[in-house]
């Protein structure tokens, strides 16, 4: 592995000045405190926790989440959450397992499936989580019960490096410190869902330690549908006056099922069946991270975080075979010849991929010229290497269309990448008077990408995949914030801490190493499994702008609208061609692509209620002609039709209320409205239809130390669907692959969980 010489040199350097420092100055404040970003309104503006901004002084519309936000509504996991609550966010139940999503935020998505145009970057404490193979984001890996809090920030934000097209959420973990005491936790309900949670923090001195588990056990509301979750986080820390070290592990071992989306005949007759199956995946992580922050001065913070994350992934798919061209039984089909054949596969895969790599910043607090100043530079280097192999067997399906293997397994592809990201950043914020501040930022990415290894082509031929891919660029961004109020000397009246604000900036996203042994339509490949040499791919160019108003109406509600525009060049997108299950085709770009919309957020209390609404907008168009393929055939796209896949329009309510002294209820509804499917890119067929969905949740304080909780999603039992894509249905006989049909993934009918929480200080 090369040297990670620049930043591990400055964290050494970091370590080495928190052990010679001296006394701290007087009035200096607790890094402990600057490095875990305590409960008040400042918004982290790089990965690493440093002193950050006022949210008076962030140009954007950052959305910021306590932990005790997401307790009270007892969503399943972060990504229910965020979608019940966050503006512009929504979520693709591609796999139709609660805990593989799409998420996409302003048409942007962080999934955890191959195939995805990934445009989010998601950190946890600094640490890019992004998988180096793919950049997909396995929402199962983060774990729930040890968040404190995050960011959701938007735009193409160069500060967070690579993927950071559209947004960037930026999650930080408890410490002993911040989250002192035991807690356990457990709930069960509808599906066979049974999950248990501990966690116990403290401090002594200059120590402090907190650890959480996590063990969930589900069988599904879809046949043949069982998963089951585990996660472990454990933090030690150390701090005295100036100085703040973290060592935090994260450890995940799971299986998940997710059978993916129905053709809509099988799903009138039974919402509960797959399509085919099994279709499992099977992740293990090792995630070792260790961060530290030290204050020279009042006006001078050092962090850096130092890190390594292992995790294999191990996937078992069975699907119908690709040289079936028409069913003839669930044992054989008819291939293009005519002759009968396994109407089967099963395929197994591996990933075994390891990161690792570090980040150093300096932050200048003090004034410039006699004007407020927040001064950050850094730079990161990221390693990671991943060890892919994939197995097909031939098989037969059950008359469930589960599938039995026939022989033995021939290995078929066996790939190597080697991914190596520099940065160099900077950030300054100068403020020439306390109603006006200005914002400059940069950061130049280099990624190196080498790949070897074979994969097989349809002839059964063993093709090379030996390639070097080098990318380079700097991403610029400029933004302001203006109260104009306190500009003006005006009364507002009821209106307050208003602000107004814009920004622009620019973002990068390299091709994926999947997507660069994958880019060729005359041998499309099925995902995650069959590589070959590829044509290069251009790497993609955010730009975006925004402009938006904020504040407050009184004491009791805050108020934010934005408006935004992001325009991508050398977009790439997955072109499906159908065949085998939804995962066969290959890379392409596709030219210009726009996102734009409008956000509208209004949150408030009185007294023991508490209330929010959010509205968003947004318009997601291909931006050139294109002629796409999907599994129907090819298909032209024009300027001006809508991305699929993402609803236009998004509106969430919730609300919660302290009926009677320590007895909480609370509800939420969620509407999205129609969306395209997944391959049809020219607009030509039915829409997913809109959909509104409501839940409903309560807790009550038997005592100082228990609280009973309970919550019901889909209360009015709604039969609908978030993702639909253009296939074939081949088990209806029909040649060329069967019949077209759409394939939709349905929501989760009414559900309901009961639970137990115990606490002591």
């Amino acid at each position: 592995m090369p040297e990670v010489w620049l930043p591990v040199w400055a964290f050494g350097l970091l370590m080495a000045s928190s052990a010679l420092a001296g006394e701290p100055e007087p009035g200096m404040e607790d890094p402990a405190k600057v490095l875990e970003l305590p409960d008040v309104e400042v918004v982290g503006i790089t990965p690493l926790p440093t002193l950050g901004l006022p949210a008076s002084e962030v140009p954007g519309n950052v959305q910021s989440v306590e932990d005790e936000q997401m307790d009270r509504q007892e969503s399943l996991n972060l990504p229910r959450f965020m979608n019940r609550n966050l503006n512009s966010v929504n979520i693709n139940d591609v796999q139709n397992n609660p805990y593989q999503p799409d998420v996409t935020y302003r048409g942007f998505s962080a999934s955890p499936l191959i195939g995805t145009p990934i445009g989010l970057a998601v950190y946890q404490d600094g640490v890019r989580v992004n998988e180096p193979f793919g950049d997909t984001v396995n929402w199962d890996l983060i774990p729930q019960a040890a968040i404190a809090n995050l960011d959701l920030i938007p735009g193409s934000n160069p500060l967070f490096g690579l993927n950071a097209l559209g947004g960037s959420l930026s999650i930080r973990t408890k410490s002993g410190r911040t989250h002192a005491g035991t807690q356990a936790e457990f709930n069960g309900g509808s599906f066979g869902r049974k999950t248990f949670e501990f966690e116990h923090g403290g401090s002594k001195d200059e120590f402090d330690w907190f650890i959480t588990s996590n063990i969930s056990e589900n069988d599904g509301w879809r046949d043949h549908s069982h998963s089951n979750v585990h996660q472990l986080f454990v933090k030690l820390g150390w701090e005295n006056e100036t100085t703040d070290v973290d060592l935090s592990y994260t450890f995940a071992n799971n299986k998940l099922t997710g059978n993916g989306p129905l053709p809509y005949s099988l799903l009138q007759a039974n919402r509960n069946s797959v399509y085919t199956y099994p279709d499992t995946t099977k992740p293990d992580l090792s995630f070792l991270n260790l961060k530290a922050s030290h204050e020279f001065s009042k006006d001078w913070l050092l962090a850096g975080n130092a890190y390594y994350r292992s995790n294999i992934i191990d996937t078992f798919n069975g699907d119908v075979a690709e040289d079936c061209e028409q069913f003839a039984t669930y044992a054989e089909c008819l291939n293009e010849d005519g002759e009968l054949s396994p109407s089967a596969v099963n395929r197994r895969s591996r990933s075994n991929e390891d990161g690792t790599g570090a980040q150093m910043q300096l932050s200048y607090l003090g004034d410039v010229f006699a004007l407020k100043n927040n001064f950050t530079f850094g730079t990161s280097y990221d390693y990671g290497h991943t060890d892919f192999t994939q197995s097909e067997q031939a098989a037969a399906f059950t008359s469930s269309r589960g599938t039995v293997g026939l022989g033995t397994a021939e290995q078929t592809t066996h790939a190597k990448a080697t991914n190596q990201y520099v940065g160099v950043f900077a950030t300054d914020t100068l403020s020439p008077t306390p109603w006006l501040h200005f914002n400059a930022a940069g950061r130049w990415n280099q990624a190196e990408i080498e790949l070897s290894g074979y994969g097989t082509d349809e002839e059964g031929g063993r093709t090379s995949l030996a390639g070097h891919h080098t990318f380079n660029r700097l991403n610029p961004s400029a933004g302001f914030t203006l109260q104009p109020l306190d500009a003006f000397a005006a009364d507002g009246g009821p209106v307050k801490e208003m602000t107004f604000y814009g920004n622009y900036n620019e973002g990068f996203r390299v091709p994926t190493p999947v997507e660069l042994t994958c880019a060729d339509p005359e041998a499309p490949c099925s995902l995650p499994n069959s590589f070959i040499a590829d044509p290069p791919l251009k790497p993609v160019v955010s730009n975006t702008f925004e402009v938006g108003l904020r504040g407050k109406l009184g004491d009791d509600i805050r108020w934010t609208t934005a408006l935004y525009r992001t325009e991508l060049s050398n977009d790439i997108l997955f072109i499906n061609v159908g065949g085998s299950g939804l995962t066969r085709g290959y890379f392409q770009n596709v030219g210009n692509t726009l996102r734009q919309g409008a956000e509208v957020g209004l949150q408030g209390s009185h007294g023991s209620f508490n209330w929010y609404i959010n509205y968003s907008f947004i318009d997601a168009t291909y931006q050139t002609h294109a002629t796409l393929q999907n599994a129907l055939g090819p298909e032209t796209v024009s300027p001006g039709d809508r991305i699929p896949g993402i609803p236009q329009q998004l509106v969430k309510l919730g609300a919660e209320y302290e009926i009677l002294t320590g007895w909480f209820f609370g509800g939420d509804l969620q509407y999205a409205s129609s969306q395209y499917m997944r391959g049809d890119d020219a607009n030509q067929l039915a829409q997913v239809p809109e959909y509104a969905v409501v839940n409903l949740h309560t807790r009550y304080k038997v005592e100082e130390h228990v609280e009973l909780f309970a919550m019901a999603n889909n209360v009015f039992n709604t039969d609908y669907s978030n993702f639909g894509v253009v296939n074939r249905n081949f088990f209806t006989g029909a040649p060329d692959g069967g019949t077209p049909e759409r394939f939709l993934g349905p929501g989760a009918p009414i559900g309901a969980w009961a639970g137990v929480r115990v606490h002591f200080d």
